[in-house]
């Protein structure tokens, strides 16, 4: 193919992107949906091949198609984490709302895998638990690579932050319990709880450490290129603590904090250390270059996810009956968790636990040894599943945030129409204030007429007085 064709198309897409995306912004459908639904039409592309005769044409070739997608998801997900990272500050009220999401993210992850194990247990003779349980942990996590874009409008500072939150942290515990899972299975299914709490506490030091070796490094650095410099080496230190077996999220997740709240970390006489007026101007920079990173990753992970999928597989009667009992039990347990956690008040959010990146990500992940007796399972009702929950959730996720975004409508509106009220009143009180300055000015004019006739008149009385006085004297 001609490398112009390849530019030209690469660049369409972008745009394409770009335009969707303010389609989401004024409708509420997340572009995450949209960007998928255009790649399966893009699937099209043999049938057009044929209709130009170019048989066996291909976008992408189907040897490339899975490869592709984990290094776009691994890159997508850590620049999605990152840019929500950068937005998070550290205040009393942030960790009371982080300890709330926390709990909610670990109840909900916990139960809802624990519940989908059994789903998929019951409905397949095939799976044991613990394999069943390899299938459930990746349809049990939030995607922060759908919900983290579309809730930027119309939600308050608080529901943002709880979303931000609960999303990631379900990233994380999800992605840790699947590494634990796997261990599991390499070690003959012992789980050593305490190798687990050590891995997170040395993954949070080490971060930390990192976090501020690199913030105060990247200060000394002289010229303009250095941003995706701090961003490469983010990549090899994930890359590094995942052949380490290091909560390797974790560490972005905290380089994110750090570099959002540095006066909360360079503190006494570390704080000596850094150019305040330097590290802003990175912060700033590096978060314009992270959103912008992450909106072309996130474009081009899910066109070619959907573009991947195959959509006979959602025409099979067992796995409809197995996602809708799936979509139906997830959204169940979410509602209970939130309940207490948000005190009644789990409108929307209750509705916004889309399954996306994270999950397709570590789908692909799962080694070819764990499921070399599950090939039919594995290759054909898994990914019909996993394809109808991931759209499901997204559809149910758009119809709340459209419902969300007729509210933000509404209160413009109705603020509209109290503005104009106030405007007549404000010029009303204009005009009277005008009128009684006009009718002081008129009080004042009577006054200095009455002025002048008092003076012309006492002018008369002097000069008939002077007139009688030389009549006398004649």
């Amino acid at each position: 193919m001609e490398p112009y064709i390849i530019i030209i198309s690469l660049a369409s897409i972008i745009i394409i992107s770009h335009f969707l995306n303010l389609y989401s912004n004024n409708t509420g459908v997340p572009s995450v949906l949209l960007l998928i639904l255009f790649g399966m039409l893009m699937q099209l592309d043999q049938v057009l091949g044929v209709k130009f005769g170019l048989e066996g044409f291909e976008i992408i070739s189907e040897s490339t198609q899975k490869s592709l997608l984990s290094v776009l998801g691994v890159g997508g997900l850590i620049l999605i984490l990152l840019e929500a990272a950068l937005d998070l500050e550290i205040n009393k009220k942030m960790l009371f709302d982080s300890f709330k999401a926390f709990i909610a993210a670990f109840l909900g992850l916990v139960l809802t895998a624990f519940s989908i194990a059994h789903i998929l247990k019951y409905f397949s003779d095939e799976l044991d638990f613990m394999h069943a349980l390899l299938y459930a942990i990746p349809l049990s996590i939030l995607s922060s690579a759908i919900i983290i874009p579309s809730i930027q409008q119309g939600f308050s500072k608080s529901k943002k932050s709880f979303l931000i939150y609960e999303s990631t942290f379900s990233d994380v515990l999800g992605l840790l319990a699947f590494q634990i899972l796997i261990s599991s299975f390499n070690t003959g299914g012992n789980i050593h709880y305490q190798e687990v709490i050590g891995n997170i506490v040395i993954s949070i030091i080490f971060s930390i450490i990192i976090s501020v070796i690199l913030i105060y490094l990247f200060q000394k650095i002289k010229g303009h290129v250095k941003l995706f410099l701090l961003f490469s080496i983010l990549i090899l230190t994930y890359s590094i603590g995942k052949i380490l077996h290091l909560s390797s999220l974790l560490i972005i997740l905290i380089f994110g904090i750090v570099l959002n709240n540095y006066k909360s970390f360079f503190v006494g006489f570390i704080s000596k250390l850094i150019d305040e007026d330097i590290v802003s101007h990175i912060q700033e920079d590096f978060k314009i270059i992270i959103a912008e990173s992450a909106f072309v990753v996130r474009t081009f992970f899910f066109i070619v996810f959907g573009y991947y999928v195959q959509l006979g597989s959602l025409g099979s009667s067992t796995v409809i009956i197995i996602s809708l009992v799936i979509l139906f039990i997830t959204y169940l347990l979410r509602s209970i968790v939130l309940l207490p956690t948000l005190k009644g008040r789990i409108w929307p959010e209750v509705f916004l636990a889309p399954r996306g990146l994270i999950t397709i990500l570590l789908f692909f992940s799962i080694p070819d040894e764990l499921v070399t007796e599950l090939t039919t399972l594995h290759q054909e009702t898994i990914p019909g599943i996993l394809l109808f929950v991931i759209l499901g959730t997204s559809l149910i996720m758009s119809n709340a945030l459209i419902n969300v975004k007729k509210i933000e409508l509404a209160k413009i509106a109705l603020e509209q129409d109290v503005n104009p009220t106030l405007n007549i009143d404000s010029n009303s009180q204009d005009d009277h204030s005008i009128n009684h300055e006009d009718g002081n000015s008129d009080d004042m004019e009577i006054k200095v007429d009455a002025d002048s006739h008092d003076h012309q008149s006492n002018t008369y009385e002097e000069t008939k007085s002077q007139d009688d006085q030389i009549n006398i004297s004649e």
